[in-house]
């Protein structure tokens, strides 16, 4: 699977500048192919309640597709049945553009594991907005000060290391498989409701490690209350350099991010595809949005194309497929 690197600092301000050029020529002959787009307002359905990451991330986007399109932006929140209420929402409205549905890595996880809907029949995708980088964390006080400690206390005493996931089937569920076998180690999954759950219970003491979003690193590292052994990412984490990645830390699994992006119903013509791309590619990378998704550990990321963000959703359920059949799931 294909990532997106976490540049340095100045790169990362010459790449932002070069992407937002990029979008705004891509909006522009967009445009003439969906000229008659919006002919009202334009829904943006979220699978998880208000206040988390993803929530965050489309209500960002409110302000600049509003003035792109002159017409309201509503986010609606459409949680529970592990997003098949979303779906739902999403296959019930015409396929007209008007509706356009949130998605992440753990769509990806139901559709491999539970296969509870399609999202390589049901839905058109239209791009990746955001990022979020992962890394693999222990409390402060952990006994194990390196990543290779931990596996090697893993490998002596097999099925004492515990750790967090969002249940059976999940995506850091899944990713853990693969750790545990690159690693050489069995770890005990214990299930939690949400990352800060999960958080609070490695804190806590009740579980010995977990893999979550770097934003709780940003936020409970400095005060000494976690220590981060590794990042899932391909390369270095420039907010925290001297933390490897897990593949220089000797265990080699493919690297993973936390992405988040939209779809359309299946249906919608292809023109008006373009144009939404367009138009949310170029809301992506303005600077009020940045400035948001940086505040809640997140950074914005474009696909080049339609197809690239298809290939991503379609990768991710493979290696996931291949995970949980594994774990007999």
């Amino acid at each position: 699977m294909s990532m997106t690197q976490i540049e340095r600092p100045a790169r990362r301000a010459a790449l932002r500048t070069g992407a937002a050029l990029a979008a705004g020529l891509a909006a522009g002959a967009a445009r003439a192919q969906g000229a008659d787009f919006p002919k009202g307002p334009v829904r943006l359905i979220v699978a998880l309640p208000p206040g988390g990451a993803a929530d965050v991330s489309a209500r960002a986007l409110q302000g600049p597709l509003e003035q792109a399109w002159k017409q309201s932006v509503i986010v609606e929140n459409r949680p529970g049945g592990q997003f098949q209420i979303a779906m739902q929402a999403l296959a019930a409205a015409p396929a007209d553009g008007h509706t356009l549905l949130h998605v992440f890595n753990s769509f990806a996880s139901v559709h491999a594991v539970q296969k509870l809907f399609d999202l390589e029949t049901q839905v058109i995708p239209v791009t990746r907005t955001s990022i979020t980088p992962i890394v693999l964390l222990v409390r402060g006080n952990s006994p194990h000060r390196t990543l290779a400690d931990l596996v090697a206390f893993g490998r002596a005493n097999p099925g004492k290391l515990t750790y967090s996931t969002l249940g059976p089937g999940s995506v850091e569920h899944l990713k853990m498989a693969q750790i545990e076998k690159a690693g050489g180690f069995q770890g005990v999954a214990v299930p939690y409701r949400g990352g800060p759950d999960s958080l609070k219970a490695l804190i806590g003491g009740e579980i010995d490690f977990q893999i979550t979003a770097g934003i709780f690193a940003k936020q409970f590292a400095p005060s000494g209350q976690v220590r981060v052994l590794a990042t899932l990412e391909p390369t270095r984490w420039t907010d925290f350099p001297d933390v490897p990645t897990m593949a220089e830390a000797g265990v080699a699994v493919p690297p993973m991010t936390y992405w988040g992006g939209y779809v359309v119903r299946a249906g919608t013509p292809s023109a008006l595809v373009d144009r939404l791309r367009a138009d949310l590619a170029a809301a992506a990378v303005a600077q009020p949005v940045v400035e948001r998704l940086a505040a809640a550990g997140g950074l914005p990321s474009v696909s080049p194309s339609r197809e690239d963000f298809r290939k991503l959703i379609a990768s991710e359920i493979a290696w996931m497929g291949a995970a949980a059949k594994e774990l007999g799931l």
